[in-house]
């Protein structure tokens, strides 16, 4: 009979199933479950899963049908449920049955974040000027929704896995807030440091949600750029799969990522993995909390002409930075590396060997 398998539930960026892929490498069972071939908003990544639930053209009676078949077999097979943003079955009622039955079948669950599932406006706003969510009524409404959501989790699920930004968030809510750094596979992007003789550079930046991403102010920021008299090339691209956005960013001179959020997500590792100097904005309060050869180029709405200007004249910097983007990648957030601490994690709160 085949050992249980711990559940990756989740598509988020990708990396549940880089990590259920890493995982059975080493014989460890695992595997990455989805409700189907979907993704955020109007994108179509081509993100890849082990299986799915349900097919998009099946009825809600079946749907439902088939999500609570699925966590009652889960139930009974999994050893350990690590969920990606979100669990299964409603999100505000996880304590009234699905994490109930886990529990009581003593299957222990951990969950980590991508971002505006974890972002209350009150919080983010106090500490990040340039935060994404205004205040207001709809504000109001969506930090409740975040509450609610963390207060039925918190009942069950115990533990969480997630980066420095989010861990000051989850701290109220869950027994133990593990550290987690973005995976990336070091052989799905090729690595092309910019040349240090290039003259006009590749400026690009693919926005998920251009208004999380602050896209605006970098079109902004470019439009004056060019107006000043700078010699660039600026390509603005979404609705790729991820393969597509691997080939543009190993392309590319220098990326931009977001503006706005405060902390980096995981396309600015995998920029850094392609070897190119990236910006994105850190905020002040959080840059301690990461290595202190983080290479990411900290840039907000107010500095993005300035930082932009800076690499777009000087070549050998950006070769620089590119150099030691890659080795940071390599260090910190190669999926080997980062499936070795998730092992131990997996391993603490299991109590002995996966």
């Amino acid at each position: 009979m085949e050992d249980k398998y711990i559940l990756q539930f989740g598509s988020l960026a990708g990396w549940p199933y880089k990590i259920a892929k890493e995982l059975r490498t080493r014989g460890i069972n695992s595997k990455n479950v989805v409700y189907y071939n979907k993704d955020v908003h109007d994108l179509k990544r081509n993100l890849p899963f082990d299986e799915s639930i349900y097919h998009p053209s099946d009825s809600k009676f079946t749907i439902f049908k088939k999500i609570i078949r699925f966590i009652k077999k889960s139930s009974k097979d999994t050893k350990l449920v690590h969920y990606h943003g979100s669990n299964i079955f409603f999100r505000e009622l996880h304590h009234l049955y699905e994490g109930k039955l886990f529990h009581k079948n003593n299957i222990p669950m951990l969950i980590t974040f991508g971002g505006g599932d974890v972002r209350n406006t009150r919080h983010s706003r106090k500490l990040n000027p340039y935060f994404y969510v205004p205040f207001g009524f709809e504000s109001v409404k969506r930090d409740f929704r975040i509450f609610l959501r963390h207060k039925s989790w918190n009942k069950y699920l115990k533990y969480t896995l997630c980066t420095p930004e989010f861990s000051k968030y989850m701290e109220p809510y869950f027994e133990k807030v593990f550290i987690y750094r973005q995976p990336v596979n070091l052989d799905d992007i090729e690595c092309r440091i910019p040349d240090a003789n290039k003259s006009r550079p590749k400026i690009l930046h693919i926005p998920t949600e251009p208004l999380v991403k602050g896209t605006k102010y970098i079109v902004e920021a470019v439009e004056k750029l060019k107006n000043d008299g700078y010699d660039f090339e600026f390509v603005l691209k979404r609705q790729l799969t991820q393969e597509e956005l691997y080939r543009e960013i190993v392309d590319c001179d220098i990326y931009v990522d977001e503006l706005r959020c405060g902390s980096h997500g995981v396309t600015a590792i995998e920029a850094m993995c392609a070897g190119k100097p990236t910006l994105t904005y850190i905020r002040e309060d959080l840059v301690d909390n990461y290595p202190e050869d983080l290479p990411i180029v900290n840039a907000n709405p107010d500095t993005i002409y300035d930082v932009l200007k800076d690499l777009i004249t000087d070549s050998q910097k950006r070769h620089n930075i590119g150099e030691v983007s890659r080795k940071y990648v390599e260090k910190y957030h190669d999926i080997k590396v980062v499936v070795d601490n998730i092992i131990k994690v997996y391993e603490e709160i299991l109590g002995k060997k996966c």
